[in-house]
């Protein structure tokens, strides 16, 4: 079972645009269990065959290259400034 699951993650994630979240991994690769499938994603993670992130309440994965919310180490010392009361 794992094995499987080990080939349906990345396969569906290389069909993505974005970085999915563990619940929408678990219904798309038939996993019952959320926790199963974080399970999973982070082993995948570990052993470099996906990418992930931490956020504030779980985790997202994806394979390839993702930007998450801009596109260059620029882009996001400006999306900074924005906030910046001057």
């Amino acid at each position: 079972m794992t094995e499987k699951y080990n080939e349906r993650i990345p396969a569906f994630l290389m069909k993505t645009k974005a970085p999915m979240d563990v619940e929408k991994i678990r219904v798309a690769c038939k996993i019952g269990n959320w926790n199963t499938a974080l399970k999973h994603c982070l082993e995948l993670f570990v052993e470099g065959k996906i990418k992930g992130q931490k956020t504030s309440k779980s985790w997202v994965f994806w394979v390839g290259e993702v930007t998450l919310g801009y596109t260059s180490r620029q882009g996001a010392e400006t999306s900074k400034g924005a906030f910046r009361n001057e």
